[in-house]
């Protein structure tokens, strides 16, 4: 599966944020979800809003508040996501 740069930075600045004990999992469990997605899609390149989408699917569900502050300090804009919380 092809990643465009934008969604590989977008995941290299996620990771950087995940504690080290856990990167290496959290990195396997992003980009096979992101993946799958895209797959199931009928996509064969992944973008930035498919990795924004695999992150909070991945992100246990206590740990979500916390994501669109995370979210804008990556330059995303968290209300273009809004839906992905619901």
């Amino acid at each position: 599966m092809n990643w465009n740069d934008a969604a590989e930075d977008l995941l290299a600045s996620i990771l950087a944020r995940t504690p080290r004990p856990v990167r290496d999992q959290a990195e396997q469990s992003l980009r096979a979800e992101a993946e799958s997605m895209a797959e199931n899609e009928g996509k064969n390149r992944i973008n930035v809003e498919t990795v924004v989408a695999a992150w909070v699917r991945t992100t246990p569900q206590s740990l979500r508040p916390e994501m669109p502050r995370q979210m804008e300090q990556l330059g995303l804009d968290p209300s273009e996501y809004e839906w992905l919380f619901e």
